[in-house]
């Protein structure tokens, strides 16, 4: 609460806002000067002070085309006392009548209960974890802190319609609720929620290969870790099908399957009889990478060197691999 307090503090420094417009050929008179706080949080008093070379006049203050009131000066200065405005942003502006015409202006924003923010990641249901939530502040809305399944994940400082996002985002249920509660400035709050659905893996932790796509995807407790570029069988031969990886190997990284290779066991059988047989399948690097996102190979899934290298050492020997259409 001190940091919030702080917060507040620095905000509400007074914004000073002066605009002088003089009749030609007429001596610099009524210039205006104006202090209102740069963010109101309840009727807050606005200060309008004249030119000492003219300080009379009836001094009016504007909330744009609305009229606050109209006042006239003592000693060159105006103040107009408990001004409420409505939620959201404002420009005040105030005009002097009597000698030659002045204004001057200042934004200013009025602080409420959050307004509801606007999803636009993730777009739908079906969800691929981790995950970007992203969004777009509602009205009054000072702070957004993002809370998943109920604990909460991050807090960021922000401004009424300013994009928010929570990168890499983990959903640690298929039924996932992504809850966000906005705080005002003046400490008002409002909680907003959807339920998303995480994309659900053909098993906790595998590999699975979308030919079409050109990617290998390494899922581990059912979360995306991370996708690679891949090149997979010429002419498509790379079979579609459900395997295992039961051997890996240190290679030449200077041939024809870079420095990494693992082999694919193919799983045969029917349920409840299934098992795994040797093929001359396997994941591997190469010594060609402009081949990568293409069909380049006898059906062996190929990488780049440093992709391979990256993802060996995480594959345990009994790891799913799954090949897709």
């Amino acid at each position: 609460m001190g940091g919030s307090r702080t917060v507040r503090s620095a905000v509400r420094v007074a914004a000073t806002c002066a605009l002088v417009f003089c009749l030609a050929g007429a001596l610099p008179a009524n210039a205006l000067t104006m202090s209102a706080p740069s963010d109101f949080t309840g009727p807050a008093d606005v200060s309008v002070s004249l030119s000492s070379a003219d300080p009379t006049g009836t001094v009016s203050l504007w909330d744009g085309d609305l009229s606050i009131g109209a006042l006239q000066p003592a000693d060159g200065l105006v103040l107009f006392a408990g001004v409420s405005l409505s939620p959201g942003p404002h420009v005040l502006r105030a005009t002097v009548e009597g000698g030659a015409a002045a204004r001057a202006e200042a934004s200013v924003y009025s602080w409420s209960a959050p307004g509801p923010p606007v999803w636009t990641t993730p777009r739908s249901r079906a969800v691929i974890s981790p995950c970007a939530v992203k969004l777009v502040a509602g009205s009054s809305t000072a702070s957004m802190t993002l809370s998943v399944n109920g604990r909460p994940v991050r807090t960021v400082s922000c401004r009424p319609g300013q994009i928010v996002t929570f990168p890499h985002v983990k959903l640690p249920a298929r039924l996932t609720t992504l809850t966000l509660v906005e705080q005002s400035l003046t400490g008002e709050t409002a909680a907003y929620s959807r339920v998303v659905t995480r994309y659900q893996f053909p098993y906790a932790t595998c590999i699975v290969i979308d030919k079409s796509e050109y990617r290998l995807y390494w899922v581990k407790d059912q979360q995306l870790i991370k996708k690679y570029p891949i090149a997979h069988g010429r002419h498509n031969w790379t079979p579609v099908g459900v395997w295992k990886i039961l051997a890996k190997y240190k290679t030449d990284p200077k041939g024809i399957y870079g420095p990494r290779k693992m082999r694919m066991f193919r799983r045969v059988g029917t349920p409840g009889h299934y098992r795994y047989v040797f093929t001359r399948y396997g994941i591997h690097g190469t010594n060609q990478p402009w081949v990568i996102g293409t069909q380049a190979s006898h059906g062996c899934i190929r990488m780049y060197n440093r992709d391979v290298l990256e993802l060996w050492p995480q594959v345990h020997l009994g790891t799913y691999v799954v090949t897709r259409k």
